[in-house]
């Protein structure tokens, strides 16, 4: 169990995996929930680089798994799971090879309630996970100003380009794919631009 200080660390993460099926868990907070996962929404296709879908598990597991078997896109974000009791996650379980697409895989945003219910009732799903469950602290996905601020150099000594010429291509959609590309606007707070790239 790995534990992030950012959810900049995790989208590093997703960025960088193998190509398949890669399937990723983040533990955090209850109350956190619905905020991460509307910051990850705008990012995470940035990093996975392929169409992202989020789907919520606010029905039941085998909803849940027959959206995802029906969805054109490549890597899921599952969300709203935490009401889900021992034997939710036995069906998700039983049914996860429908999790295999030939795509990219996904991640699960879960509170560390739902996180112990996944590890005893979907103990094949969790074996897939490995070591890709990560515990993202508590406050610690903000950077202070000043590492936002040495974040910033290193990506401009990275590229010789400065934040106003990312801004203007991202404005012009040349900006590069490369995942730390999306990280610069979100340390300049223009996620906003993030969606005029597809």
């Amino acid at each position: 169990m790995d534990k992030l200080f950012s959810l900049d660390e995790l989208l590093q993460r997703i960025g960088s995996r193998p190509d398949g099926n890669i399937w990723m868990a983040l533990v955090v907070d209850i109350d956190d929930i619905e905020s991460i996962v509307t910051d990850l929404q705008d990012t995470i296709e940035i990093f996975s680089e392929c169409n992202t879908a989020t789907i919520s598990g606010k029905s039941d597991a085998r909803a849940l798994i027959n959206q995802i078997s029906e969805a054109s896109e490549e890597y899921f974000l599952l969300w709203k799971l935490d009401d889900w009791d021992n034997n939710e996650w036995k069906i998700f379980d039983a049914l996860r090879s429908r999790l295999d697409k030939g795509n990219k895989g996904g991640l699960l945003v879960l509170s560390e309630q739902a996180n112990d219910l996944m590890i005893h009732n979907a103990p094949n799903f969790v074996s897939w996970l490995g070591a890709r469950i990560y515990y993202l602290q508590k406050d610690a996905e903000i950077l202070s100003d000043e590492e936002c601020d040495r974040r910033l150099a290193a990506l401009q000594e990275w590229t010789g380009k400065t934040n106003g010429e990312v801004i203007v291509l991202a404005e012009n959609r040349q900006l590069p794919t490369d995942p730390e590309y999306g990280e610069w606007l979100i340390l300049l707070n223009r996620g906003d631009l993030l969606e005029r790239q597809k």
